[in-house]
C-alpha cells in the first residue's frame, strides 16, 4: 500500500509533464495547420527559436515518456467515468496529428517525385514523424490510464457485489 502511494506523486508529475508537451505539440500543430492551408502550394520558413522549442519539447515528451514507463507504475485508482474521459482524449489527441500529416502528406507528396525536392523536405519529414509518435506515445500512456481506471473500478464494483 505505500509503494501505491508513494508512486501517485511521481506518476502525477510525469503526466502532467507528457500533457503539457502534448498540448505545446498541438497548439504547434494548429499552428501550423493554418499556415498550410492559408498558403497552399508555397513552402513556408520556419523560424529558428520555434523549430529548437519544438525539439525540445519532443525531447521532453519522449524521456517522460519512457521514464514513466520504465520506473513509475501507473496507480490504480477507480473510475470508470474518468476512465472514458482519458481514453477519448488519447484518441483524439492522436486524431489531430494523423489530420495534420495527412494534410503535410497530401500537400507535399506531388513534391516528392522530385530527389531536390525530398531532399529539402526530409527534416520536416522527420519533425513530422516524430511528432507524430510523440503524439502516439501520449494517446497511449492515457490509454494505459484508462484501461487502468475502468479496470480498477470494474473489479471494485465486482468485489462488493
Amino acid at each position: 500500500m505505500l509503494e501505491a502511494r508513494s508512486s501517485v506523486r511521481p506518476y502525477l508529475i510525469c503526466l502532467a509533464l507528457q500533457s503539457a508537451a502534448a498540448f505545446a505539440l498541438l497548439a504547434e500543430i494548429g499552428r501550423i495547420f493554418r499556415t498550410l492551408i492559408g498558403g497552399l502550394g508555397v513552402l513556408h520558413a520556419v523560424p529558428q527559436i520555434e523549430l529548437a522549442l519544438l525539439i525540445g519539447t519532443l525531447c521532453v515528451c519522449q524521456i517522460v515518456y519512457w521514464y514513466r514507463l520504465k520506473n513509475v507504475r501507473i496507480p490504480e485508482w477507480r473510475s470508470i467515468v474518468l476512465g472514458h474521459f482519458f481514453g477519448f482524449a488519447g484518441r483524439l489527441s492522436f486524431i489531430f496529428g494523423g489530420a495534420l500529416f495527412s494534410l503535410f502528406f497530401l500537400r507535399h507528396a506531388p513534391e516528392l517525385s522530385s530527389s531536390e525536392n525530398a531532399i529539402v523536405l526530409l527534416p520536416r519529414i522527420a519533425m513530422l514523424l516524430a511528432s507524430l509518435f510523440s503524439l502516439y506515445c501520449y494517446s497511449l500512456e492515457l490509454e494505459r490510464l484508462a484501461n487502468t481506471l475502468q479496470f480498477s473500478a470494474g473489479q471494485g464494483s465486482r468485489k462488493s457485489g
